[in-house]
């Protein structure tokens, strides 16, 4: 049971609780399948124990249509050193909101409800009257399984250093619960929305063979769009982890900075079974990972994003969708395969190729990839800073000089400066209108003046690490001053 105010109980693994709140969103992110095995891995999954057919009773929802938009706070023990993360919150419900009905131009006919899925141990109390007045609904939670319960041994001595924040990072899962919603959209808090959404939601809202559902899947930017088939009822849309898979690992993590999905509390107890059940064989490869077939080794793979791609792939397989990996959950970095090891592969693309596909064939000639470096900005509908570095951090992601001179050329093609500082101008752009929304409304105007890259940080940059903050909304006021709501 969730409530928004609650009192702690005294079992961890399924009840939210309420006390702290915020800071930190995770990094969590997930790994799913490559198309490579995709038939092989889903075919072998027919059997799985867990594995079933999820019945979704049917729902009603009044026009405009509300989607839940969820961020995921962790831990605010640091939240002194981070800069920015306020202005994230703030400029993250700006870019949804402009791109929803509430801003005409978008012609979008979704409206919008933000949530912070926080964890009871993360020292955030302060932090909760920000969060509300800010627009975000918070939901205090503590990690929905108990590790200590779990009798691989292994695992339960690992998982706790796996990414940022270990098991707490499953809280994630609550998203699933929002049974109020059609839809929950889960993100990191680096990220903007550039164009509307509508897409993705008409493909899952509305059958495939009525009008509206019909012409959404076809206006749908799929990953390897010639050798994915939608399913029948889409449950879930997410990009893979390409920047960071190798073009022969079969197994890649989803990034997880951004994932659609179609509550469900079966959904959600699912996770929860074979969270617990712990089938986990530690190493990298073919027989590492959940269920021992692949899904171990990778960044978060213990948690979340391992969680994710399993549960997908293999238990409740053929109800999620990949979408491009440029237009969607755009980190601006290289997908193509350039050392310094493995050279046999150099030039292909890092995604494995799809069954049927020769590597030496697996390359962005042939078009099994695209150079998402160089995406027009026009192009993007959902942008995550992760390789262009935060826009609050002030730099530019510069090649860095290792020590191992061998990684010299594959960082110098890692991304690419121009494209990120035009993503960075998206995002400060955002900032600008919120500005002139505030002063509007009666908060003193404040001049920016820096002279680090003005092109792209437009002003709100002293220098390179050298952060302006936005203007602070007075504690007796809230964010329903500019939207309403």
């Amino acid at each position: 049971m969730r409530r928004h105010e609650m009192v702690r109980p005294s079992n961890k693994t399924s009840v939210p609780t309420v006390l702290r709140g915020f800071l930190v969103l995770l990094l969590g992110f997930s790994i799913f399948t490559v198309w490579g095995l995709s038939f092989l891995l889903h075919s072998s999954t027919q059997n799985h124990p867990l594995s079933h057919s999820v019945q979704t009773p049917p729902q009603t929802f009044t026009e405009p249509i509300k989607i839940a938009h969820v961020i995921s706070l962790i831990t605010c023990h640091r939240a002194d050193r981070v800069q920015g993360f306020r202005d994230a919150l703030v400029i993250l419900r700006h870019s949804i909101h402009q791109n929803s009905i509430h801003h005409p131009p978008a012609n979008s006919r979704y409206s919008y409800q933000m949530y912070a899925l926080v964890h009871a141990e993360g020292g955030c109390d302060a932090q909760l009257p920000l969060l509300r007045r800010l627009g975000y609904i918070p939901l205090v939670y503590d990690t929905p399984v108990d590790i200590q319960s779990i009798n691989n041994e292994w695992y339960k001595q690992h998982v706790e250093g796996e990414n940022c924040c270990g098991s707490k990072e499953f809280i994630k899962l609550y998203a699933y619960t929002l049974m109020e919603y059609p839809i929950v959209v889960h993100w990191d808090l680096d990220v903007a929305v550039l164009k509307p959404m509508d897409d993705l939601y008409d493909a899952m809202l509305y059958d495939q063979n009525s009008e509206r559902g019909s012409e959404a899947r076809q206006k749908l930017h799929l990953q390897r769009p010639q050798y994915q088939t939608l399913p029948d009822r889409i449950d879930a849309f997410f990009t893979r982890d390409v920047t960071s898979s190798a073009p022969w690992e079969a197994v890649q993590a989803v990034q997880g900075g951004f994932v659609v999905a179609r509550p469900s509390k079966e959904i959600f107890q699912m996770y929860r079974q074979f969270i617990l059940e712990a089938n986990y064989t530690k190493g990298r490869g073919p027989t590492s990972g959940w269920g021992g077939m692949g899904y171990g080794g990778f960044q978060g793979a213990m948690a979340y994003q391992g969680v994710l791609a399993y549960f997908y792939d293999q238990i409740y397989p053929g109800h999620a969708v990949e979408l491009d990996v440029c237009r969607w959950n755009q980190v601006v970095a290289d997908v193509i395969w350039r050392g310094p090891d493995h050279m046999e592969y150099h030039g292909q693309c890092r995604q494995y190729p799809p069954a049927g596909v020769l590597h030496e064939n697996n390359t962005p000639a042939k078009g099994l990839c695209q150079d998402c470096r160089t995406l027009p900005v026009e192009e993007t509908y959902t942008v995550h800073y992760t390789a262009c570095k935060k826009p609050w951090e002030c730099l530019l992601p510069t090649p860095r000089n290792p020590r191992d001179k061998r990684h010299v050329y594959r960082l110098k093609e890692l991304t690419n400066v121009t494209t990120c500082g035009l993503l960075f101008r998206q995002y400060f752009n955002y900032r600008q209108e919120v500005e002139q929304l505030l002063t509007a409304h009666g908060l003193e105007p404040k001049k920016y003046e820096g002279s680090f890259h003005p092109e792209y940080f437009m002003g709100y940059c002293k220098r390179a690490g050298g952060y302006d903050p936005m203007l602070s909304i007075p504690d007796d006021s809230d964010m329903n001053m500019i939207y309403g709501f």
